[in-house]
């Protein structure tokens, strides 16, 4: 970046970090719990059911009741720890709202299956990817596998700031004006 280009850090930041994942959009926060509050707020959870995984950090559900929703756990894929695709189906009902899959462990969920069964619901999908930033699904980094993905830059995370940060991603029209 040339000295005086009138473009800002955060700026910079969110533009070399959209191009790394490949998405129309990159939004920084101050961390990965702040990304989730922010992607979960976008689609009026209030009162409505979000089906995620049982095995997480509290930040995934807390955002979920921050945001006037209620968290329904399915249980993870043995081999993977990831949310198992095979449950979200049994866990759909008239009041769900959202998927909120978690990449874990520097892997990502079946994201093809989960996107299918979303599809199918006319579920939007949210992937918390703060333990997958940088892993690749088929291709595609984490960040670019769903709706709207959020991810955590926290000092212990697969790409760690100095102290914390966050932010989140979306290829999704509707939501690049959103963020």
């Amino acid at each position: 970046w040339a000295s005086g280009s009138g473009v800002g850090n955060v700026k910079k930041f969110e533009i070399l970090f959209q191009n790394y994942i490949k998405s129309k959009s990159c939004v920084a926060v101050n961390n990965g719990t702040s990304a989730l509050n922010l992607a979960l707020s976008l689609f009026d959870i209030k009162g409505k059911e979000v089906i995620l995984p049982s095995l997480s950090f509290v930040s995934t559900a807390h955002a979920v009741i921050l945001n006037g929703g209620k968290p329904i756990f399915v249980d993870v894929d043995p081999k993977t720890l990831c949310i198992d695709h095979n449950e979200i189906k049994e866990k759909i009902s008239s009041k769900t709202k959202l998927i909120l899959p978690v990449s874990l462990y520097g892997q990502c969920s079946d994201m093809d299956q989960i996107n299918k069964i979303a599809s199918k619901y006319e579920l939007p999908v949210v992937e918390d990817a703060a333990q997958s930033f940088g892993a690749t699904y088929k291709g595609l980094r984490s960040c670019a596998l769903t709706d709207l993905a959020c991810t955590s830059f926290f000092p212990a995370k697969p790409l760690g700031a100095y102290g914390d940060a966050g932010a989140c991603f979306t290829n999704n029209e509707n939501l690049v004006t959103m963020l």
